[in-house]
């Protein structure tokens, strides 16, 4: 079997390992549904009443959305003095972007396609590690 049939083989195995893990397991999904009560729980710190933040579902993604009654200082803040509602969500740790409902959604990328893509350098990664500790030519001689 010739090195680039076995490289492709490696890549589609671990590419499968990581659609199973985000899909039929459910892993991505619960991700999705914890970060979704994080940004809950934080936009709670903004004490405002009838505030939802919701996350991407369709594809699952690390985008929180919010929506409710909030004026411009309320959902901005104030800078460095004082924090808003977006604030308040972007401080939940794993959320890679935040907007309101009545704004454009800021693009990102599906958590499938970050999965995967972080999947593909990690198997790169140590591909280039193996080859440099055991894959190159020994030396014949010393001189």
């Amino acid at each position: 079997m010739s090195s680039a049939m076995k490289f492709l083989i490696g890549l589609a195995a671990v590419l499968i390992m990581g659609f199973v893990w985000h899909g039929p397991l459910g892993n991505g999904a619960r991700m999705i549904d914890s970060l979704e009560a994080q940004a809950r729980a934080a936009a709670a710190e903004g004490e405002l009443p009838g505030i939802e933040v919701r996350m991407a579902r369709d594809p699952l993604a690390r985008s929180a959305v919010i929506s409710g009654e909030a004026n411009d200082l309320q959902r901005e803040g104030l800078g460095e003095t004082g924090m808003g509602v977006k604030d308040y969500v972007r401080t939940v740790k794993g959320i890679s972007s935040v907007c309101w409902s009545d704004e454009p959604e800021a693009g990102g990328l599906p958590l499938l396609a970050e999965i995967l893509i972080l999947i593909t350098l990690a198997f790169l990664l140590g591909l280039g590690g193996s080859w440099l500790l055991w894959g190159r030519p020994r030396r014949e001689t010393y001189l």
